[in-house]
């Protein structure tokens, strides 16, 4: 969902999820979800958590393998450190 991973879009969320390492793929294939966390969502993180459902529900997700896409810098260069930074 985005050039950012969902880690860094929803921290109030990963903060308190369960298994920080589980695969998307993982948790929406079941229904209802597969996901369980450390505190009640409330307020702001269940705002988020709507949000996120929202978000996931046009989410088509494929037998594909995972690619990585390397992303040129401003300057129009290929660089080590900004595909480490991309990819993390």
């Amino acid at each position: 969902l985005g050039e950012t991973p969902l880690a860094l879009q929803y921290p109030s969320l990963y903060s308190i999820v369960q298994r920080r390492d589980a695969y998307v793929a993982t948790v929406l294939q079941p229904t209802p979800l597969n996901i369980q966390f450390r505190r009640t969502l409330v307020g702001n993180r269940w705002d988020a958590w709507l949000h996120l459902v929202r978000r996931l529900m046009d989410v088509q997700l494929s037998q594909q393998p995972d690619r990585l896409c390397w992303k040129l810098t401003k300057n129009g260069e290929f660089s080590v450190k900004f595909m480490h930074l991309d990819v993390i």
